[in-house]
């Protein structure tokens, strides 16, 4: 069995960030918000076995690019495979009822 190696990107950490702190200081709810960050890791972290399981984004131009997608909770994390050096990136973190598609093609640019 492979182990991959799990690379969060400095957007996707901000997204998580972003995320995390709205809830602990616009809603203020920093118990909610620290276990989600437990969640987003975990969810991130299990990405290091099978990550291939996980499916492609629907939209076709973000799967031609190879983005695959996990879910917590209400939140999409996208990824990236990189097979020849066994490591997963982690792209972005959004709420699902975010417009994602240019957000993510930026990380291309």
């Amino acid at each position: 069995m492979t182990i991959y190696k799990v690379i969060t990107l400095p957007l996707a950490e901000s997204d998580i960030v972003n995320q995390t702190d709205y809830i602990a200081f616009k809603l203020k709810a920093p118990g909610t918000a620290i276990n989600m960050v437990g969640g987003f890791r975990k969810t991130i972290s299990s990405l290091s076995m099978f990550p291939q399981s996980h499916e492609l984004d629907e939209d076709e131009e973000l799967a031609r690019y190879g983005i695959r997608k996990t879910y917590y909770k209400n939140y999409k994390i996208f990824f990236l495979i990189n097979e020849k050096e066994k490591t997963v990136y982690i792209l972005r973190v959004f709420h699902m009822l975010v417009d994602y598609k240019a957000k993510i093609l930026k990380v291309f640019e």
